[in-house]
């Protein structure tokens, strides 16, 4: 092979926090990841779902902070395990998986399961876990 192309692919470690104050991230800024699940762009929108429809219940500067405390804790365990899947998908996809190696069976079988967990997010029940954590009355 002759001048194989090489990709830099980069991903975000996992942040002990999306929030700082009154300060937030979200989307890549927060969780940046490897496109080899194709969801990097979704948590983003996500994140803008329940971070909007929190912050639209704020009623004061002092809320703020508790709106961000929320948002954190339902969409950082989420948004971080899309990073670490990602990682791994990419090593199935590559054929450097410990377990499946080159088993084309076992990786197909493997590849229809997997994103179940991604694709069938119930995003009003985490709003209203988050809306919970935040100590107001769910809108939706």
């Amino acid at each position: 092979m002759e001048k194989p192309d090489v990709w830099a692919l980069f991903d975000h470690p996992p942040a002990p926090t999306y929030f700082k104050g009154r300060f937030a991230l979200l989307g890549d800024a927060a969780h940046a990841s490897t496109p080899h699940q194709g969801a990097g762009a979704g948590q983003a929108i996500e994140d803008a779902f329940i971070l909007s429809n929190l912050l639209g219940q704020v009623n004061s500067v002092e809320e703020i902070e508790k709106a961000f405390r929320a948002y954190d804790a339902v969409r950082r365990p989420r948004s971080q395990k899309v990073v670490a899947t990602s990682r791994d998908a990419a090593k199935i996809y590559e054929f450097e998986d410990e377990e499946l190696k080159t088993d084309l069976e076992s990786i197909k079988r493997r590849l229809e399961m997997r994103y179940n967990w991604i694709w069938d997010e119930n995003l009003p029940q985490q709003l209203t876990k988050a809306q919970g954590i935040m100590g107001v009355r769910a809108s939706l």
